[in-house]
């Protein structure tokens, strides 16, 4: 009769746990149909913004088009010297112009997921390419460390831009916040089976309560109305689903480090030597 009792007492305290788990999670209902509207609301956003910088760039790649096929013509004609270094600065600023709508409409496109040996030495260089302007005017000063042979890896090229620059973007952001200026330092190695690259900014840093939640959806350190707390773990995902590894490493006061990991596959484990 004894054992009896003892085990009723454990049904009723797991029947007790079981409602208590019941009502928590219809209180969290309503809290997660509201966060999966939001995130729909954020991707039609920017997939609409997408659209629109996508028609603009088209519309102005025209008129560059025949600016740079114009000066091409006059620059192939006997002129004086002062007039042909204008007309040279008028072709070299036009093709700049041309180079900034070219990625523009990279990045605003809608790309079908395709996973090819990519050198994410590459994708790096094309995100700071994209950001240089930016970078420029903003006081910005990039230190790369890219090993020269680098293994490649099997990802998708645009998926990777994606979460390249969104790392690059939030180290402006804070750096700018803190100092008004930074120094973001970019190492690409191998180690081991694995292909390393950090992203070092020397902003306000991250606090021990906060790294524990940099990818959860929706969790912003950013102010409101500057950060939707969508990107990070938007990259997150990617990363993971490329088999790989994204984490951040930082105290305040003493910047930010965010790691990427991604494996090298099989096939391609012979390539480069190991940098650690």
């Amino acid at each position: 009769m004894e054992r009896v009792g003892e085990i009723k007492e454990e049904l009723v305290a797991e029947l007790a746990a079981l409602r208590r788990r019941v009502a928590e999670l219809e209180r969290l209902e309503p809290e997660r149909k509201r966060q999966v509207e939001e995130q729909l609301l954020v991707s039609d956003r920017l997939a609409s913004i997408g659209e629109l910088a996508s028609g603009i760039a088209h519309e102005l790649n025209n008129p560059l088009t025949s600016v740079i096929g114009f000066s091409q013509l006059l620059l192939g004609r006997e002129l004086p010297d002062d007039i042909r270094e204008d007309i040279k600065v008028i072709y070299s600023e036009a093709r700049r112009a041309a180079e900034v709508m070219k990625n523009l409409l990279i990045f605003a496109r809608k790309h079908t997921s395709v996973k090819q040996l990519v050198n994410i030495n590459s994708v790096i260089e094309k995100v700071l390419t994209v950001r240089a302007y930016e970078q420029r005017v903003e006081n910005i000063q990039v230190v790369t460390h890219l090993a020269p042979d680098l293994p490649e890896t099997m990802a998708d090229y645009f998926q990777l831009q994606q979460v390249f620059l969104n790392i690059v973007i939030n180290a402006e952001h804070f750096m700018l916040e803190a100092h008004q200026r930074g120094t973001l330092t970019i190492t690409t190695q191998r180690a081991g089976n694995t292909i390393k690259a950090s992203f070092a900014d020397n902003g306000p840093g991250i606090g021990k309560e906060d790294l524990g939640h940099l990818f959860d959806p929706f969790f912003t350190t950013k102010e409101v109305g500057k950060g939707t707390g969508l990107g990070l773990s938007i990259c997150h995902g990617i990363i993971t689903e490329h088999s790989g590894r994204i984490y951040a490493e930082s105290e305040l006061g003493k910047g930010a480090t965010f790691v990427v990991e991604l494996p090298i596959p099989v096939d391609n484990n012979s390539q480069g030597g190991s940098n650690e």
